[in-house]
C-alpha cells in the first residue's frame, strides 16, 4: 500500500496519462446532488478564488491496478469515486467554456492533460464510470450533451458545473478557475496485490458514510473479478436485479427475505451482510456464483410477480394476497413460487396455498391480532414442511402438510389462527373501524357471490350511525358519548357509500342518510339498511353477526386430515425447570429446533463462551427478544444437540437428554435416545 498526499487535478489525473480509472459495477451509482454535494464543492473552489484558503482537502481516493501492460494501467476504484467522478465533471465543464469561448488551444490542453489517453480503443478515456452511470457520461465525452434525453444525476451535475463555472470564469477569468481546481487535494492510496482490497473497503465503509447492506453485498460478489466479469454479471444479474429493486432499501429488504428462505432464520438488516458472506461460503459462492445469482434472480422474479405485478394466474387469491400487503410470508410465498417454477407444485396446489394464506392472515387482521408475534414465524414454518415433505418422499400431501404447520400446530401458541367462536366474540364489541384491511374485508364482503361486477374504487367506509353524537342520535340510541363511540365502530354501523356521499352524510338523522344511500342502492350491504325504519344499537348487533357470517363463509376455518407420524408427533418435546418454558422438536440426527416464544433463563450464563458470545449475537440479530415474561426466541432456531440448546436457555452446562420430554411427558432419554441406539 502507498499513500501520498496530492494535487488531485495537477497530479492525481494529468500524471495518470496512460492509464484509466474504472468505476467496477459493484460500486454505488453516482449519487452527488449538484445543490448538495456539488454545491458545496463550487463554494470551496471559490473560496480558493477569493484567497479565503490556500487549498481544499477533499479526502481519500483509494484504488488497486488490476489490469497492466506496456501501454496501459487499469485502475479499479476502490473508494472515493464519487469525488473522482466529480472532478472528470468539472474538466470536462472546464473544457466546453473554453471552446465556447473560441478558445481552442485551452480546450485542446484540457482534453490531452486531463480526459483522454492517446488509445482509440476502449481505454481512451481516463474515466470509466460503472456501468449504469456510462449512457449519461457518454453524451459528455462525445460532447452530445444537448442529445441526451432522461434524467441523470451525472448529467444533472454536469449541466450544473457548466454554469456555475462559466460564471466564475466571467468573473474571475477561465484561467484562474483552472488553477484554483488544480488546488484541490486528497490523499492517493495505491493497493497491489498483496492488499486485501475487500478487507480495506469494509474498514472505509464502517467509518464514512455507511452503505447499506445490498450495496456491500453488491461490492462482496463482484470486487476480486476482473472488470470484464464484473460487467457481465452486471449485465446478467445484476442490472435485472436493480430493475426489479431500483432502491437499495427495497433490494436490502429482498436479501433478508432471500436468506430466510435459505437459512430458516429472518435476519436483521444490521446482521444481513455477515449472513450473505456465510451464506456465500457455505455454498461455494467463489465457484458456484453463477448458481447462486441466478437463484438469486430467480427469487427476485417471485418476488416481483407475488408484490412488484398486478397479474395474477391463480383465480383471484394472488390478487388478494397482495391486498392484505403482509411481506411477513415472503420467504415462504418466493419459495412456493420456486417450487412451481422447477415444476415439483402444480398451479392448483399453488394457488390452494395462496388461500389458505389469505385466511390465515385476514382471520388474525380481523381479531386484532398483534403481528409481531408471526413477523418471523415463516421461515421456520417453511423449514418445518420441507422437512415433512422430505418424509414423505414427494410433494403430493404439500397442501396438506402446509395446513398441518400452519394451523393444527400452532393451536395454542403465539401464532394460531382465530376459529369461528374466537372472531364472534371478538367482533361483537370490537372496533372494526381501526383493523387492519377492514376495507378489503368489506369489498370482499359485497362481491362475494354477487354475480354483478361492482366497481369498488370510489366508494368509502360511512358510518351508518355517524362517528360524532348529537341529539338526534343521543335520543334513538339513549347512550352517554363513551358508550356510543363503543357502539359506532362495531362492523355492523360500517358499509360502503360513493366518495362524494360520505361528506354529504355526516352526522345527519337517518333518514337522510338512507335518502343519500340511495346513490349506492345496488350495493347488497346496503339493502337491508335502506328497508330499515330507523337505526338502532340493536340493528348495530344484529347486523354485525350478520357480516361476521358471511365473513367466516368466504373464510372459513381450516383443517385438515393429515398428521405426522406417531414418532414424529412423539419428537414434539418441550422443557420445564427453573422457571423457564420451551418447546422444540427433535430431529432424527438429534439436532433440536427450538421454537419461537421458547423462554430462556437470560440472567445465568452459560459456562460455554461460544454460547455466552451466541446468546448477544442473538440479540443483536433478533434471533431472541424482550418480553415482560422476559427473554424469549422470536423465532425457530435449531441446535446441534439437546445438551447445547439447554445450555443456552438455561444457562451453566446441562445434560439436555434429561431435560427435555417428549409428548407422553417421558424424558427423552428414555424415549427417543433409547429408541435411537436401538435402530
Amino acid at each position: 500500500m502507498e499513500a501520498s498526499p496530492m494535487s488531485l487535478f495537477e497530479k492525481f489525473i494529468k500524471e495518470s496519462y496512460g492509464s484509466q480509472y474504472v468505476i467496477p459495477v459493484y460500486q454505488r451509482n453516482y449519487t452527488w446532488k449538484k445543490n448538495k454535494q456539488v454545491k458545496q464543492l463550487v463554494y470551496d473552489i471559490e473560496r480558493i478564488l477569493k484567497g479565503e484558503t490556500e487549498r481544499h482537502f477533499l479526502g481519500t481516493i483509494v484504488y488497486i491496478i488490476v489490469n497492466t501492460d506496456f501501454i496501459v494501467r487499469e485502475r479499479a476504484v476502490v473508494d472515493g469515486q464519487q469525488r473522482l467522478i466529480t472532478m472528470f465533471l468539472i474538466a470536462y465543464a472546464l473544457r466546453n467554456i473554453a471552446k465556447s469561448k473560441g478558445n481552442i488551444e485551452l480546450a485542446d490542453i484540457i482534453t490531452s492533460s486531463y480526459l483522454e489517453n492517446a488509445n482509440n480503443d476502449k481505454y481512451k478515456y481516463r474515466l470509466q464510470p460503472s456501468v449504469s452511470d456510462d449512457d449519461a457520461y457518454s453524451y459528455i465525452t462525445a460532447d452530445k450533451i444537448s442529445e441526451f434525453s432522461g434524467h441523470s444525476l451525472i448529467m444533472d451535475s454536469y449541466n450544473y458545473l457548466y454554469k456555475v463555472l462559466g460564471e466564475m470564469a466571467e468573473e474571475y477569468t477561465l484561467e484562474k478557475v483552472i488553477n484554483a481546481v488544480r488546488k484541490l487535494y486528497i490523499v492517493r492510496i495505491e493497493l497491489d496485490n498483496t492488499d486485501n482490497a475487500q478487507q480495506i473497503f469494509e474498514s472505509i465503509n464502517s467509518k464514512g458514510e455507511q452503505l447499506n447492506p445490498a450495496d456491500l453485498i453488491r461490492n462482496y460478489v463482484m470486487m476480486n473479478r476482473q472488470n470484464d466479469e464484473q460487467e457481465k454479471i452486471y449485465s446478467d444479474y445484476w442490472g435485472k436485479l436493480e430493475n426489479i429493486f431500483p432502491e437499495s432499501k427495497k433490494m436490502t429488504e429482498f436479501f433478508r427475505f432471500y436468506l430466510a428462505a435459505k437459512t430458516y432464520i429472518l435476519s436483521s438488516e444490521k446482521e444481513l451482510y455477515e449472513v450473505f458472506k456465510q451464506f456465500w461460503r457455505d455454498n461455494a459462492g467463489e465457484t458456484e456464483y453463477l448458481r447462486i445469482l441466478q437463484d438469486l434472480l430467480n427469487y427476485a422474479k417471485h418476488f416481483e410477480t407475488i408484490y412488484l405485478q398486478n397479474g395474477d394466474d391463480y383465480n383471484g387469491v394472488l390478487t388478494d394476497f397482495r391486498k392484505l400487503q403482509s411481506l411477513m410470508p415472503a420467504p415462504f410465498v418466493m419459495r412456493i413460487l420456486e417450487l412451481k417454477r422447477v415444476n415439483k407444485l402444480t398451479s392448483t396446489q399453488v394457488e390452494e396455498i395462496f388461500r389458505i394464506l389469505n385466511t390465515y392472515l385476514v382471520r388474525r387482521y380481523i381479531t386484532g391480532l398483534n403481528t409481531n408475534a408471526i413477523s418471523k414465524f415463516f421461515p421456520g414454518y417453511l423449514k418445518n414442511v420441507e422437512n415433512q415433505v422430505k418424509n414423505e418422499g414427494n410433494y403430493n400431501k404439500f397442501v396438506d402438510i402446509c395446513k398441518y404447520y400452519l394451523i393444527n400446530e400452532n393451536k395454542g401458541k403465539a401464532a394460531f389462527m382465530p376459529d369461528d367462536t374466537q372472531i364472534y366474540t371478538y367482533l361483537q364489541t370490537a372496533n372494526a373501524y381501526a383493523l387492519s384491511n377492514i376495507r378489503w374485508v368489506l369489498d370482499k364482503i359485497e362481491t362475494y357471490k354477487n354475480p354483478v361486477s361492482i366497481i369498488l374504487d370510489d366508494l368509502n367506509i360511512e358510518h351508518i350511525m355517524p362517528q360524532k353524537i348529537n341529539s338526534y342520535w343521543k335520543n334513538i340510541t339513549g347512550l352517554d358519548e363513551d358508550e356510543y363511540t363503543n357502539v359506532v365502530n362495531r362492523l355492523g354501523n360500517l358499509t360502503l357509500a360513493a366518495v362524494g356521499d360520505n361528506s354529504k352524510m355526516s352526522n345527519n338523522d337517518f333518514d337522510y342518510k338512507k335518502s343519500i344511500l340511495q346513490e349506492t342502492k345496488h350495493l347488497k350491504m346496503n339493502e337491508k339498511i335502506l328497508q330499515k325504519d330507523c337505526w338502532t344499537v340493536e340493528d348495530i348487533d344484529n347486523r354485525t353477526k350478520e357480516l361476521t357470517d358471511k365473513f367466516i363463509q368466504i373464510f372459513p376455518y381450516i383443517k385438515t386430515d393429515y398428521d405426522v407420524s406417531r414418532q414424529d408427533k412423539n419428537r414434539h418435546i418441550s422443557l420445564r425447570a427453573k422457571g423457564i418454558s420451551a418447546e422444540g422438536y427433535l430431529n432424527e440426527d438429534n439436532s433440536l429446533v427450538v421454537y419461537a416464544g421458547s423462554q430462556i433463563k437470560y440472567n445465568v450464563l452459560p459456562t460455554s463462551e461460544t454460547l455466552q458470545d451466541k446468546r448477544e449475537d442473538f440479540i443483536e440479530q433478533e434471533i431472541l427478544e424482550f418480553k415482560d415474561s422476559g427473554v424469549q426466541f422470536a423465532q425457530n432456531y435449531t441446535f446441534n444437540s439437546p445438551s447445547t440448546a439447554t445450555d443456552f436457555i438455561l444457562g451453566g452446562s446441562n445434560n439436555g437428554w434429561l431435560y427435555w420430554k417428549d409428548n407422553n411427558g417421558v424424558y427423552i432419554n428414555e424415549s427417543l435416545r433409547k429408541q435411537k441406539k436401538e435402530i
